[in-house]
């Protein structure tokens, strides 16, 4: 499978490349940064009424010493869709003066070695 030829296409040829299943849904984290807390707190609250069951998690990044928004949504990989969590995700974070920082997924935890330290 081919992708287009930015950010988002790369990260998903980078996973595809690694050996994961793409048609299968997978927890995905989407970031947006905010200069205070009280902003990120407005944006995580906006982004409850539109995505529902989504998890939100707020903390302040010890990396840029901003606030963090992180959007983790169970879903399949695909370019459209994550393309449209990020368009919701800027439109709803832009009257907080929130910066999208990006998505990705957390590498599930090597079985067999839980296995072995058993």
């Amino acid at each position: 499978m081919s992708f287009p030829d930015n950010a988002n296409g790369e990260l998903l040829a980078l996973m595809q490349g690694e050996g994961i299943d793409l048609s299968q849904p997978h927890m995905l984290d989407f970031y947006v940064l905010f200069g205070s807390e009280k902003q990120g707190q407005l944006a995580a609250d906006a982004a409850k009424a539109e995505f529902g069951e989504a998890g939100l998690f707020l903390n302040l990044s010890e990396e840029t010493g901003q606030w963090e928004l992180r959007l983790q949504q169970e879903m399949v990989p695909d370019y459209d869709a994550i393309n449209q969590v990020e368009a919701k995700l800027s439109k709803l974070s832009k009257p907080f003066k929130g910066k999208l920082d990006g998505w990705g997924m957390l590498e599930p935890e090597d079985e067999l070695d839980d296995e072995l330290e058993d």
